[in-house]
């Protein structure tokens, strides 16, 4: 009875020990990263990745491949209003202008 309430007892001090002293430990970082990065960000970034955003949807990059096919290059901010009009900004001829697509495949420029 002695020897298992003496093994309790140091099972018991060993694991209390062991979580105080994990709670303590820094955590690790691979060589060469920086400390102060998020998790998931790269540590390569590529510039020739294209300036849609990562959260665009499916309308949205339809949208800008018909913007592309009718000539304008750099298409950024694209919004859509409640009639399905989108709206953003798009270079054509070296000229950053605003441009306004409808839902029949329209483009206007403003």
């Amino acid at each position: 009875m002695n020897k298992t309430l003496v093994t309790l007892a140091t099972i018991a001090v060993t694991s209390i020990g062991g979580a105080a002293f994990a709670q303590t430990m820094q955590p690790s970082t691979p060589a060469g990263r920086d400390m102060n990065s998020m998790p998931g960000q790269t540590s390569n970034p590529n510039t020739n990745l294209p300036a849609t955003s990562s959260n665009a949807t499916a309308a949205e990059a339809a949208a800008k491949s018909k913007l592309e096919a009718k000539g304008y290059n750099g298409v950024k901010q694209l919004t859509r209003d409640t009639a399905g009009n989108w709206t953003g900004k798009a270079m054509r001829n070296n000229v950053e202008v605003a441009v306004t697509l409808d839902p029949a495949g329209n483009v206007r420029e403003q």
